[in-house]
């Protein structure tokens, strides 16, 4: 075998080794924004924009919500299910007073033995309580929708700057990612759509995810495209450690997500 034959041999390999690696994605949707009661999806992704395929993780270390400055905890309404490629999970959220509610996310850490990394993608979705129809003090119900921007405290957090709960389509979405609570300048923000449904045709895999970074003080925007789910990863530099399942210490990819809903004007 010739040495350029081996050569082309070891690009097509490379090449092809690349092409499958999974960007992951830590999901957290409610299945519906209708109504006072919410069940909530869980469950680890190679990507959004494929739905799939499904990872398996482990059950979390911790599902809450924050409302109107209280924690509360969802952790005993988790459900799991046995699927093709790991386990998910699902739990239920009742929304009982006015308010924000920002439902977040402890993952227990994913070992990607590939990569020789474990992951932990500390994960929120913000919803309103507009859908329960509670009773409220102002003409408009503005109390449903105050506390968007509570922090939930994660080692990596996106702060949005934009109201999450109230976006059309085009609108401009604006955020800071938080490393311990201090903007993250230069931090790396994967952005892909939520395709549930199979509904759209993907050009080529550079078109699965879109690459952002933030600027000297943590911001970053985008603009969404298309009603749905959008997902949005931060993974600043960080420097933290874990332990590989046969205990030796390897690298820990700490990253932050939001998921944002938008809808489109009819």
């Amino acid at each position: 075998m010739s040495r350029n034959y081996v050569a082309v041999i070891t690009v097509l390999v490379f090449v092809l080794l690349v092409g499958v690696a999974q960007a992951h994605v830590q999901v957290l949707v409610p299945k519906t924004i209708d109504g006072a009661k919410l069940e909530i999806s869980i469950r680890w992704v190679g990507h959004a924009s494929d739905n799939g395929p499904i990872l398996n993780m482990g059950r979390p270390k911790a599902l809450g919500t924050l409302i109107n400055g209280k924690r509360l905890d969802l952790s005993e309404s988790l459900d799991v299910t046995s699927a093709s490629g790991g386990d998910t999970y699902s739990a239920t959220l009742e929304i009982s007073e006015p308010g924000a509610h920002v439902i977040f996310l402890e993952p227990s850490p994913y070992w990607d033995a590939k990569e020789n990394v474990a992951i932990t993608h500390y994960t929120k979705v913000i919803v309103d309580s507009t859908a329960a129809k509670l009773p409220t003090d102002s003409e408009l119900g503005w109390e449903n929708w105050e506390g968007w921007d509570a922090l939930v405290g994660f080692p990596v957090e996106i702060a949005p700057l934009v109201q999450p709960t109230s976006l059309w389509t085009g609108s401009v979405f604006r955020g800071v990612v938080l490393r311990h609570g201090e903007p993250a300048p230069d931090a790396r923000i994967e952005v892909e759509y939520f395709d549930q449904n199979d509904e759209v045709t993907i050009p080529s895999n550079a078109y699965k995810t879109q690459i952002l970074k933030t600027g000297s003080s943590g911001e970053f925007s985008f603009v969404p495209v298309r009603e749905g789910w959008w997902a949005l990863t931060a993974l600043p530099e960080m420097e933290e450690k874990a332990k590989s399942p046969d205990g030796t210490e390897v690298d820990a990819e700490i990253g932050g997500v939001l998921w944002v809903y938008v809808k489109n004007i009819d």
